[in-house]
């Protein structure tokens, strides 16, 4: 039994390769077959690496368009966010490891050719479980989506606890989760590394099949790690926000340049930020739904390579690119910011995705604190 694994063919989930396994002897023809093993007996040790034609099927011409605007848009941002990197504050280097991590995803997306014949040696293994296996892929989704809740994290210390924000939101510490968060992210997905190789004879890359228990155990942990417990962290910090804005913008209605001064403040802040995580929610709950239902037996294992589960594969994947579109329509800054870098005046002392306004709030808030 034998199963190739291309891009987009598991959508986006190792595990829904188990019932191609199960399928796949059918789909092979007896030709094949009989060449393969004849070879092998010959003694006939095949090492080449074949590739097939490349097929444009409408879901791999999405995939290399949005693969296209994602490497194009998080290219410009991390250019941007580095161009100012002495300038930098915790939230702008949290975007630009966003940048990063989506950037790297969006190189990932970019099809290529199928594989006819994978060597069987620990270049072929590594081959499978890096890349066909989508290891890496997965790697950098976690990370990008534990960047943003971090993200969501770091707004939420600046509004509700800004006196210790300001005191422990320095890069070093930053940088530190930046690496956590890849560190973690690679040991989140270390199932997906663990569970390809190589098939000795068929020369395919061949998911090891688990039991029924196992399958159901893992979608749920997917469906936790990668949507469920992210979601409510980011929902449940950006509704404290709003709350903390609200009540505090109450508290200076006495003058009405304050008040729009809240009002301007609680709009950056929050809009941009919830916009960002509500995208992140509506691209990948059909995908992550879908995967878990699949994996609970409660759809028919012929939905993984129907139309609606390419839609929602491409869907999800979206999310890679998005990002920058939402950053040049709804933050003014990044325009900015954009403007200079082409104009190669990256010289003004400001962040970029931190509102002016909220910073000059809080260090106003910090010196009232200390006169008292």
């Amino acid at each position: 039994m034998t199963v190739t694994i291309t891009a987009m063919s598991s959508e986006l989930h190792p595990d829904a390769m188990v019932t191609e396994i199960l399928t796949a002897s059918s789909e092979s023809t007896a030709d094949e077959e009989y060449n393969i093993i004849s070879s092998s007996e010959a003694g006939q040790n095949v090492i080449t690496w074949s590739w097939g034609a490349m097929t444009w099927a409408w879901y791999v011409i999405c995939e290399l368009l949005i693969a296209i605007l994602g490497i194009t848009g998080n290219v410009l941002v991390i250019a941007v966010v580095f161009s100012r990197r002495s300038k930098s504050r915790s939230t702008d280097i949290l975007v630009g490891n966003l940048a990063i991590a989506d950037f790297v995803t969006s190189i990932l997306l970019i099809p290529y050719p199928k594989l006819n014949f994978i060597p069987n040696t620990w270049t072929g293994e590594l081959f499978c479980k890096v890349f066909e296996g989508e290891y890496l892929m997965w790697t950098t989704v976690t990370a990008s989506i534990y960047t943003l809740v971090a993200v969501s994290l770091d707004r939420f210390f600046a509004v509700v606890y800004p006196i210790h924000f300001k005191r422990f939101a320095i890069r070093r510490l930053v940088n530190l989760i930046v690496c956590l968060v890849w560190v973690g992210s690679c040991v989140l997905m270390l199932r997906v590394f663990l569970s390809n190789t190589t098939g000795v004879i068929v020369g395919k890359c061949v998911f090891q099949p688990s039991t029924r228990n196992l399958e159901v155990a893992y979608g749920i942990y997917v469906f936790v790690v990668e949507f469920a417990l992210p979601t409510v962290l980011m929902l449940a910090t950006q509704t404290v926000i709003a709350r903390s804005l609200k009540r505090e913008g109450a508290r200076f209605t006495s003058s009405e340049s304050t008040a729009s001064f809240h009002q301007i403040a609680r709009s950056r802040v929050l809009t941009l930020t919830f916009t960002v995580v509500l995208i992140y929610v509506i691209c990948w709950a059909p995908d992550q739904i879908a995967y878990l239902s699949f994996n609970l037996g409660l759809i028919s294992p012929s939905f993984i390579r129907s139309p609606v589960s390419r839609i929602t594969t491409a869907i999800a994947i979206c999310n890679s690119c998005v990002n920058p579109i939402v950053y040049t329509l709804r933050h003014p800054q990044f325009r900015e910011a954009v403007k200079d870098f082409f104009g190669n005046q990256t010289k003004r002392n400001t962040p970029i995705f931190e509102d002016l306004e909220l910073q000059h709030r809080l260090d106003k808030k910090n010196q009232i604190i200390s006169k008292a």
